[in-house]
């Protein structure tokens, strides 16, 4: 009897443990102190290729008619080059033979296409007039469209727990999502050629080329902060181990930022912390300025496909580039490595239920 009450009692300190344990975690969480994790900091250039929902425009060209008239339908409608057309006449297209065959009906008929697109994920409508082309033997608009989003941009971590990792900084509009649940897309290896130097107005890029006969990862989730997934090693450019900050540990002042000009060396730049604070939410909670005159003289500060270049300030990954200034660029603004986390934290949830 004497040794049964004994086990009763270390069952309730254990559950009386367990408890204050939990609250102590939930008063962290409160308080907005997040418990440091422990994760590779990337910078390395990674090729992102996503299924789209539609056909995305990556050319306008000139359809000659009968008459020899060289007209443009599509640019006479409206659309612009990174556009996604989701459906014509109602009728959903993700392919190129799909939109073929309903320019032919609408054209044959004498009747104009109604077009449904996304532009910077607002959703918009217009008319076009298919133009019979004699050359080719075909109706057209004037488009070039592809049915798979293709970019460079820099991974920020990768977990070696989880194998989880996050990319890119932002989202990407009139992506798919991946079949129960699946990957909408993969991440591979990109090789830095050459920077086309960003200027007020004109932001550059990065000029690479995607290679799939090395390491990969899937594309599992596209949020706001970036793109997630798994991959099963890092990169062979390696990383740096470090410890994550929480948001109130970002200061304004000196820092640093991990990206690749050339090849596929991760280099350190020298920047600075210019704001950090929660009315930067919206934009990502830090604006971040290039001061390292070499990135400036060769890339002109940010340009596209440093998306979600790691930031580090004192030890810590605090976060990752998200956006360019389109006026200025020597500065964009920058998401918290937490942000990211907490999206991450999805993929880690579903592969645990998936593992049960």
């Amino acid at each position: 009897m004497k040794g049964g009450t004994n086990i009763e009692k270390q069952k309730n300190v254990k559950k009386l443990t367990a408890a204050l344990v939990l609250a102590f975690c939930l008063l962290l969480a409160a308080s907005g102190v997040a418990l440091a994790r422990t994760v590779y900091a990337g910078g390395q250039s990674i090729g992102v290729l996503l299924q789209t929902e539609g056909l995305t425009v990556v050319g306008i060209s000139p359809v000659i008619t009968d008459e020899g008239e060289s007209v443009t339908p599509a640019s006479d409608a409206g659309l612009q080059v990174g556009d996604v057309i989701i459906r014509v006449d109602g009728e959903q297209v993700r392919g190129n033979g799909e939109i073929t065959e309903l320019l032919e009906r609408a054209g044959a008929g004498g009747e104009a296409c109604r077009v449904e697109y996304l532009r910077q994920g607002e959703s918009c409508v217009t008319e076009i007039h298919p133009v019979y082309c004699t050359s080719c033997d075909s109706w057209r608009i004037g488009l070039y469209v592809r049915d798979e989003a293709a970019g460079v941009g820099t991974l920020t971590f990768w977990d070696p727990e989880s194998g989880v990792f996050g990319a890119l900084g932002h989202n990407v509009t009139g992506v798919a999502e991946g079949g129960d649940g699946g990957p909408c897309g993969i991440v591979v290896r990109a090789v830095v050629q050459g920077v086309e130097a960003g200027e007020a107005g004109a932001p550059g890029e990065k000029l690479g080329v995607l290679r799939e006969d090395g390491w990969q990862g899937l594309i599992e989730a596209n949020e706001v902060c970036g793109v997630f997934g798994h991959m099963d090693s890092l990169p062979a450019a390696g990383g740096q181990l470090l410890e994550t900050a929480c948001a109130d540990q970002v200061e304004e002042g000196p820092a640093q930022m991990l990206t690749v000009i050339d090849g596929e060396t991760v280099e350190s730049f020298e920047v600075n912390i210019l704001k950090a604070g929660s009315e930067l939410k919206d934009k990502g909670g830090v604006i971040v300025e290039v001061t390292d005159p070499r990135l400036l003289d060769e890339a002109g500060g940010i340009v596209q496909g440093m998306s979600d270049s790691p930031l580090l300030q004192n030890g810590r990954l605090i976060g990752a580039v998200s956006h360019v200034f389109i006026n200025d660029p020597g500065k964009g603004y920058g998401v918290y490595i937490g942000n990211m986390l907490d999206a991450a934290e999805n993929i880690d949830a579903a592969a645990c239920a998936e593992a049960a």
